[in-house]
């Protein structure tokens, strides 16, 4: 304070004296002429790309639930539980099914062998080896067919237990313990939080300007980032005539839904005059910069328009 008294006292002194203060040094630059692109904004939202609902491929009773909306889950990890009672005494009959053809099959090859050995000495009929072989033919075949029912039997008991696909979080949860749940029916929405994207759709004139893993400025909540061009979708929205412009952005802490501005260069190139950043200044709620015309300071009002370095 006591610094500022004194300047404010040497200004009225030396304007009692009739003098005025000495002027700031400043630095002066020239003006020159270039070419710019002009950047708009255009708003986004971000997606999460690895958004799954997981559907049963089971039908049945929901016998235990191991997880909860919000919950982070890794992949492998049990989600969900049908009840399978019933299929695994299914299951357990087949077994024994295929264990006693198996023991049969067992005895036939046997009899199969005698009664081959037999018809090399003419001591039996070839219609008598035929039914032989033949049994044992069919034998293999039950087999086979048993074999294929219980493969498909254990897989449906697979089934009756939902795991996640991949790590993730849980954000939804469709059903609850003791509700019916049949095929195809979704139980839970699971997404990767690490796989956020940003999706803004584009006037068709913009689409050629762009580059995959072409890098853009944009905003989140106030915070600068940078982004790449991942693609451009090439199918219309045919009530505004925009395209998808799909983005991969490395960032934390952003959830599905939230909004992003992008800054995008138009077509439009004009010829301008380029100065300093810090030789733009605002004044009286608008961008001017002095000028020096016959050692003489003059205001200008200027027109900024931010563009891509």
């Amino acid at each position: 304070m006591k610094y500022i008294l004194l300047i404010t006292a040497l200004i009225l002194t030396l304007h009692a004296q009739g003098k005025q203060p000495p002027a700031s040094l400043v630095k002066t630059v020239v003006a020159k002429e270039g070419i710019a692109n002009a950047l708009q904004t255009y708003v986004g939202t971000l997606y999460y790309d690895k958004n799954s609902n997981l559907a049963s491929e089971s039908s049945g009773v929901v016998q235990k639930l191991y997880v909860k909306e919000g919950q982070k889950v890794k992949r492998g990890e049990t989600l969900l539980k049908l009840k399978d009672l019933i299929l695994q005494a299914k299951v357990a009959a087949k077994k024994e099914s295929l264990s006693s053809l198996m023991s049969e099959e067992t005895k036939q090859t046997k009899d199969l062998a005698r009664a081959e050995a037999l018809l090399t000495k003419k001591s039996i009929a070839q219609s008598s080896y035929d039914a032989s072989f033949y049994t044992l033919e069919s034998l293999k075949a039950n087999i086979k067919s048993t074999q294929a029912e219980l493969l498909s039997m254990e897989i449906e008991l697979q089934n009756k237990i939902i795991k996640a696909p991949f790590n993730g979080v849980v954000v939804k949860r469709s059903v609850d313990i003791g509700e019916w749940v049949a095929v195809g029916q979704s139980v839970f929405t699971l997404v990767d939080p690490s796989s956020i994207e940003a999706e803004v759709n584009i006037p068709s004139r913009l689409i050629f300007t762009l580059k995959k893993n072409q890098k853009l400025n944009a905003t989140i909540d106030k915070k600068l980032i940078e982004v790449k061009v991942r693609s451009i979708v090439p199918l219309a929205d045919r009530s505004s005539r925009t395209f998808p412009l799909k983005l991969s952005l490395n960032a934390e802490n952003l959830i599905e839904g939230m909004r992003i501005d992008v800054k995008i260069p138009t077509l439009k190139e004009q010829k301008v005059l380029l100065v300093p950043r810090d030789a733009v200044i605002k004044r009286f709620g608008s961008f001017v910069v002095f000028s020096v015309i016959e050692g003489k300071a003059i205001m200008n009002s200027v027109e900024v328009m931010e563009c891509p370095l």
